[in-house]
This record gives C-alpha cells, sequence and structure tokens, in this order.
C-alpha cells in the first residue's frame, strides 16, 4: 500500500459520523456523530438534533456552475431557517456532500453543522465549512479545503468537543510523488466562531502518536529510510508527537548522505523560477526539510 493511500485509509477509520437523518445513504460505518448525506437518486437530505435540522439540497445556482446542481446547506432551528450556506460544484451529478451535527464550538449553548462539499479532482479538495451560532446568529465559519471527501469530525483529545483532523496537505508533492508521500495529521477547532489550528496543543499528542504509529506500519521496509517523501511526513509527525529530537537522530543516522547529491532551493518563501541568484542554494534532503518545517512552523 502507498504512503497516500495509508493517509487516507487511516483517516477513514479514525474520522466517521451516523445519526437520525431522513433522505441520507445508509452509513453503518459512521457512528458517532449524526450525518447525513444524498442517497443514490435523491437531491436533498437532512439530519436532526435536538432543535437543529440540517438540510442539504442539489440546486442549479448558475453563479456557481450553470451546467451542473451544487449543493446547498439550510440549517434550521426550531423549524425557521437560520442560515444558508452554498458549497462547491464538482461537476458531478450526484456530488460527494455530507452535513454533520456536533458540539464543535463550546462557547455557545447549540451544538454546530459541519458542511463538506467535494470540488472533484484527483487528490483534491473538499471543501469544508462550520455553521455556528454566534453572538445570537449563524454564520458560516470557512475551515479550508483538504485531500479526501468527508469523515472529518473527531474528538481527537477527549474533551466532548469535536475537531476537525484531516492532514497537512502541504507535504504531499513536497518531497515526493502524491503516493509516495506521508503527512501528519492536522487538528482544527472552532472557538468563539472562529477557527483554530490546535495541531501542536500537548492536549493532541495522543491522536498524533496513533497517527505516526499508523504512518510507521504502513510504509514498506524498502522505502523507509530512502523516500524523502515518507521521511518528511514521519519527522513532522514525530514533532507533533513531542519526539521530535529522536526523530532527527534516527534520520540522521540512517539517510544516505554520502549519496544525497542535494537540489537547489530558494531561501526566500519563493518558488525556485522566481528566486534572485544569492538566495539559491544546494541543500541536501535533511537541511531541506528543516527549512520547509521552519516554514511551516513545526520548527521554531
Amino acid at each position: 500500500m502507498s504512503v497516500a493511500a495509508t493517509i487516507i485509509s487511516g483517516l477513514a477509520g479514525l474520522l466517521l459520523p451516523l445519526g437520525m437523518a431522513t433522505g441520507a445513504a445508509a452509513q453503518s460505518d459512521y457512528a458517532e456523530y449524526p450525518t447525513t448525506e444524498f442517497a443514490d437518486g435523491a437531491d436533498t437530505a437532512s439530519v436532526t438534533v435536538g432543535p437543529v435540522t440540517a438540510t442539504i439540497t442539489l440546486e442549479r445556482r448558475p453563479r456557481v456552475d450553470p451546467d451542473f446542481d451544487t449543493p446547498v446547506l439550510t440549517v434550521s432551528v426550531d423549524g425557521r431557517e437560520a442560515l444558508e450556506v452554498v458549497g462547491v460544484a464538482s461537476g458531478f451529478d450526484f456530488p460527494a456532500t455530507e452535513a454533520s451535527i456536533a458540539d464543535i464550538d463550546p462557547g455557545n449553548g447549540t451544538p454546530e453543522v459541519l458542511f463538506a462539499s467535494y470540488s472533484g479532482g484527483a487528490h483534491c479538495c473538499t471543501q469544508v465549512i462550520v455553521a455556528s451560532e454566534v453572538d445570537g446568529r449563524w454564520v458560516a465559519i470557512p475551515i479550508g479545503e483538504f485531500d479526501g471527501e468527508g469523515g472529518y469530525l473527531q474528538d481527537a483529545n477527549g474533551d466532548g468537543v469535536a475537531e476537525i483532523v484531516t492532514y497537512d496537505n502541504r507535504f504531499l508533492y513536497e518531497f515526493g510523488c502524491y503516493a509516495c508521500s506521508a503527512a501528519p495529521l492536522m487538528i482544527i477547532g472552532v472557538r468563539d466562531g472562529r477557527a483554530f489550528d490546535f495541531s501542536a496543543e500537548p492536549a493532541f499528542r495522543a491522536a498524533h502518536r496513533d497517527w505516526l504509529r499508523q504512518l510507521e506500519e504502513g510504509v514498506d521496509a524498502a522505502d523507509r529510510w530512502t523516500s524523502p517523501g515518507f521521511l518528511a511526513g514521519w519527522v513532522a509527525a514525530k514533532i507533533r508527537a513531542g519526539e521530535g529530537d529522536d526523530a532527527w537522530r534516527q534520520l540522521n543516522a540512517n539517510w544516505d548522505l554520502a549519496s544525497d547529491q542535494g537540489e537547489e532551493v530558494c531561501l526566500k518563501p519563493m518558488d525556485i523560477e522566481d528566486c534572485p541568484k544569492p538566495s539559491r542554494v544546494v541543500l541536501s534532503f535533511p537541511e531541506r526539510l528543516k527549512l520547509f518545517l521552519k516554514r511551516t512552523r513545526y520548527l521554531s
């Protein structure tokens, strides 16, 4: 199995939801968060928790896409419409779309709605939005666009509040092909109507350690110390798990530096094609990785 396939299958096992949904496809794997998605041939589905109902529909919105229907989320509270959120068109007749109800922002008295709509493409992307009540009114909070097709909710630290758990897409393709790349977990939470990256918080180290174990079990032994794509994600995952020093020790002990001819990179945060000559240097893989991890704030 490729490293990227391990990432996707591992997340599928970690992040899955079900509940009392109508018009929804069966989701026997979903167990924790009430979730709805379109059944085959359906253009509407809904899920309700207490006073909050999340309804997804397929509608033609010419300003979004004149040729294909677009998924739309409607949030209702006590039967009254509180918010409408338009997703992204995918170019498919039945796009991958889901809505889940969960306590994501503990700062209010109502649960939130996570709305995920897939834009299509080989490896990307699903647009994720959280609808939340903030200061008495419902608002749409942009979370981001991520690889995969849904199932992002997980209580990653066991405190009863759900997070959006995915992986850091910046690692895919950075040091190798998609299939030979690994990536650390990215854990995003919502507080008082704003999204925050909680990935580096110590409270989530157990989740990072579990993910690290899956990465290590999924890599082919022959690629363990020869694949920059895997090693980049592995080192970053070790850092998130609080094991950064051990990661560098193992990398330095096992990487074949003698056969590493290096690669030209830009010391400034820009593409090599646009980089001024004084800022161009040839760095070995460990050096390039350290530069990348500093730019992405895994290292200070």
